[in-house]
């Protein structure tokens, strides 16, 4: 049975905010927070605009306008369903890729079946993410998830909107400057399929239409993060590396599991090595990745290492992942009934297998709420605080309470002067919450103040002074006055 055209789209719709819907998203300001910092801090539920970091240089600027626009004429809220129709997006251009391919995905069971698995191999995400602990989307809100932009890029070029294909392209790299390499890499494939098919002045039209629309954020990232002295690049370059070594840095990350996705994407190759439209644009998509990788892992550039050739996994694998299974539900699905009877059975089971995969992330929340339980007490004297010294691992402070930190780990700036400093100011934190007397903490915390005017430490308990107020009730830490208790 095969539905109108009008009913196919509100059952993909529909079932690809099903399995949004089964993605329990974090809470806003957890974990990679920083990248809401620039498109919040003018607003007057917080001090942010005195906070140093969110002065250092905006590495995400349509990213901020397109947030802080939202959070002006809505709420913070407003992100959340931003971010479901995301989640959205993701399943449900996938599946249109797929069913490019595979006519049989027409029919509504199998569109089923198809959704049931996609969200299976989603939660499970071993078939899902990309190398280097990277992945396209997951549970937060965060630029990197405007990468799925990416699959309704690859889904209209195959349909032949070649315009909006560049269009979406561009606004995905636009939102997170990381996929501006990749993008190029997916272009690349483009041409390569027209310059096969022999279509010269259609090469040279994209690439027009390309080049315009990618030299905005490209022209941007060159000139604020470039224009530098060489020394100061190479000295940045190095503390960016070894803050984000899991990220950055082949040999800390490359596994058998890595491996696996490399054969995972081999074998989807071979499933449409004939559709051609299809085969060679992936193809030279992946190679590109592939042999970029190969020059950093032999050559150590580590201009090559921060762009993350390697990121191009991020959709290499979920798309190989789902032509695979495609592949198999159009094959083996609908031939006999006892077939379809193990597959309701799947789809039963990718119903329930959320609410599992959810039970282990709220457990795995535990810390995180406990946190929230200090960031509360904390909050509760938010007038009095202008700015907050905190131990440098305590990270999601800043944005859930709206202070001004001195520094953090997690959220460093970007810009290789800028963080620079960043790293001094981790290593003079550091040294002061490693101080084993007063007169040690007290010089540290002069210097601190010479860069910034500390209002409030947050230090372990077994450090308060005696005679020293504590502002919070908590077991570990003690929230103290500099001017009451660092005279």
């Amino acid at each position: 049975m095969e539905l109108s055209k009008k009913k196919e789209i509100v059952l993909y719709i529909t079932l690809s905010f099903f399995f949004a819907i089964t993605v329990q998203q974090f809470p806003l300001f957890k974990g990679n927070s920083l990248h809401l910092l620039h498109a919040i801090k003018d607003f007057e539920f917080n001090k942010l605009q005195n906070d140093w970091i969110a002065n250092t240089t905006n590495h995400l600027p349509l990213f901020t306008i397109f947030n802080h626009f939202l959070i002006k004429f809505f709420s913070l809220k407003i992100l959340h369903i931003i971010h479901l129709c995301l989640l959205s997006l993701c399943s449900l251009f996938l599946f249109l890729i797929c069913k490019t391919q595979f006519k049989e995905l027409k029919s509504p069971f199998l569109s089923l079946v198809w959704f049931s698995l996609f969200i299976i191999i989603y939660h499970e995400n071993s078939l899902f993410g990309g190398v280097a602990g990277q992945d396209v989307i997951n549970e937060g809100y965060q630029p990197a998830s405007f990468g799925v932009l990416f699959f309704v890029a690859i889904y209209l070029f195959l349909i032949n909107k070649n315009f909006f294909s560049i269009l979406f392209i561009c606004l995905a790299a636009s939102f997170h400057p990381t996929y501006v390499l990749h993008s190029g890499f997916l272009m690349l494939g483009i041409f390569s399929y027209y310059i096969f098919k022999k279509e010269f002045i259609k090469v040279f039209k994209i690439s027009i239409i390309y080049l315009i629309l990618i030299l905005p954020i490209t022209l941007y990232i060159i000139l604020n993060f470039f224009f530098l002295d060489k020394n100061l690049i190479l000295e940045g370059q190095k503390i960016l590396l070894d803050r984000a070594v899991h990220h950055a840095v082949i040999q800390s990350w490359f596994s058998y599991k890595d491996f696996f996705s490399i054969l995972i994407y081999l074998s989807s190759l071979i499933i449409i090595y004939k559709e051609k439209k299809f085969f060679i644009p992936f193809f030279v998509f992946g190679f590109m990745s592939i042999i970029f990788s190969f020059i950093q892992f032999f050559f150590e550039n580590n201009t090559l290492a921060l762009s993350f050739p390697w990121r191009t996994s991020v959709f290499l694998v979920p798309i190989s992942t789902m032509i695979i299974l495609s592949f198999f539900i159009q094959n083996f699905f609908d031939k006999k009934k006892y077939i379809k009877i193990l597959s309701i059975i799947l789809i039963f089971f990718s119903v329930s297998i959320f609410s599992v995969k959810n039970h282990f992330i709220e457990n795995s929340n535990k810390n995180f709420h406990k946190k929230m339980e200090l960031i509360n007490k904390i909050k509760e004297n938010y007038v009095y605080i202008d700015r907050l010294l905190i131990p440098v691992s305590l990270e999601d402070v800043r944005m859930n309470i709206g202070l001004p930190i001195f520094v953090d780990w997690k959220h460093p700036p970007f810009k290789f002067n800028e963080i620079i400093e960043w790293k001094s100011r981790i290593n003079l934190a550091s040294s002061f919450f490693a101080a084993k007397n007063f007169d040690q903490k007290m010089s540290i915390l002069n210097e601190i103040n010479e860069i910034e005017n500390i209002s409030h430490v947050l230090i372990n308990k077994k450090d308060l002074i005696d005679g020293c107020k504590d502002l919070i009730d908590d077991i570990k830490y003690s929230l103290v006055s500099k001017m009451d208790c660092y005279q």
